[in-house]
């Protein structure tokens, strides 16, 4: 009934879709988030949780009536490469937050290169470290091509 690309478009659209519905539960099961930077409260009110969960469950049936139906293929997925790639770009996402970069927005205070990308520095030093770490199979051996 679809062709093979119409059937990878779909199944594109509906692990989308169970991916965002994971993200709801997730919210919902987890309530709150005391970060850093930032807070999440979730102040819905319960009845309000019940009737979207419902309709969450009915959205996972669908998606698996559709995906039983069309014969969709299931992806494994490795979290070692998600995180790989949440790693790589929060590095870059650093690179753009040193001082010369900050100049885009004015002018920069004298020193702040020096306290600023000093610990920038670090956490991408960290961040580098995880990378090689994930990179590393059991036994010390590199795993680049699995990850990458």
């Amino acid at each position: 009934m679809l062709s093979e690309n119409q059937k990878r478009g779909l199944t594109i659209a509906l692990r989308i879709m169970e991916e965002n519905i994971r993200y709801v539960e997730q919210v919902f099961n987890n309530d709150d988030y005391n970060g850093i930077l930032y807070d999440t409260k979730c102040n819905m009110d319960e009845g309000v949780k019940r009737e979207i969960f419902k309709r969450v469950l009915l959205i996972k049936d669908r998606i698996k009536a559709l995906s039983k139906r069309f014969d969709l293929e299931k992806e494994l997925r490795d979290p070692a490469k998600e995180i790989f790639g949440k790693m790589s770009s929060c590095w870059c996402i650093l690179e753009d937050a040193k001082a010369k970069k900050l100049k885009r927005y004015g002018v920069i205070a004298d020193g702040l290169e020096d306290v600023l990308d000093l610990h920038l520095n670090g956490i991408i030093d960290l961040i580098l470290d995880m990378e090689r770490l994930l990179l590393e199979k059991p036994g010390g051996k590199s795993d680049k091509e699995s990850i990458l």
